[in-house]
Formats: C-alpha cells, structure tokens, sequence
C-alpha cells in the first residue's frame, strides 16, 4: 500500500489474527468500533476474497445489530492472482477456500449477537481456544502449505 503511495499514517496494522476470521474479527473489534468508523475497505487476493467477503460481512452485521444501530459500508478490492502460484497449487487453495467458505456459514448461521462470535472464537476456532491449541500443527498437503 505504502508503493501505491498511500500514506503511512493512513493504514493501521490489525496484528492479533491468526487467521481471515481473527482478520474480521479483530480489525472490528481494535478498530473500527472504538474509532467509530462506518466505511472500510478489505484488500486481500482474489482466491482468498469470497471467504474474506462472508467472514467481514458477518462480523461487521453482527456488529451492527448487536452494538451500533447503524450499518457498515465495507468495500471490497481484489488483487490478481496471476502468476501467484502454480495453476495447480493455486486450483488447491481455491478449493480450500470455498470448503471454508461453506465451514463458515454453517458455523456462523446461527450467531445473533456479535457476542455469540467471540463466544464462539474462543471457545471452538483451532487458532484461538485455548484448550485446542495442541492441535494446530503444520499444514499436511505440500501444495496448501506452499500458499501461506
């Protein structure tokens, strides 16, 4: 961003994820409700954008109607992924990224409150209870491990 000749003091770093949906989570969470903004923009990889978009609209709708009355207007900016990867390591992530596209609407279809997210991301994600943190390990496939 700061090559694209956006201002240093215009970006902040959301640095406690681990993950897109601590991403969602947390950049709502340390930023945009305490400074009280209502327009943000998500940048991200075209691959990793359908997953992006449902976490951060999730996130941010429960926010909404849990905290603020007043709605979010997220805008959302894709960069390419030509040339990113192999074709075929790229095929794999994009495979794994709708597989959590749909994790995560079956997780998440329930949730009314921005509170039963965080109930939810501590209690039950791999990358944020506590008690499963012995099962985070490396990834398995080659080709998935070679897009993070």
């Amino acid at each position: 961003m700061l090559g694209l000749g956006l201002p240093a003091n215009s970006l902040l770093k959301e640095c406690s994820s681990y993950d897109t949906v601590g991403n969602g989570y947390f950049s709502l969470t340390i930023h945009a409700i305490p400074a009280r903004w209502r327009r943000l923009a998500v940048i991200t990889s075209a691959f990793h954008m359908p997953r992006a978009r449902a976490i951060f609209d999730t996130t941010y709708g429960l926010a909404t109607r849990s905290l603020l009355g007043g709605p979010f207007a997220l805008s959302y900016h894709e960069a390419s992924d030509e040339g990113l990867f192999d074709p075929e390591v790229l095929a794999t992530r994009v495979a794994k990224e709708q597989a959590a596209v749909a994790t995560w609407q079956r997780d998440t279809s329930a949730f009314a409150r921005l509170a039963d997210l965080h109930a939810w991301l501590h209690a039950t994600h791999l990358c944020y209870a506590v008690y499963r943190q012995h099962e985070v390990a490396a990834k398995d496939d080659p080709k998935l491990a070679a897009t993070y």
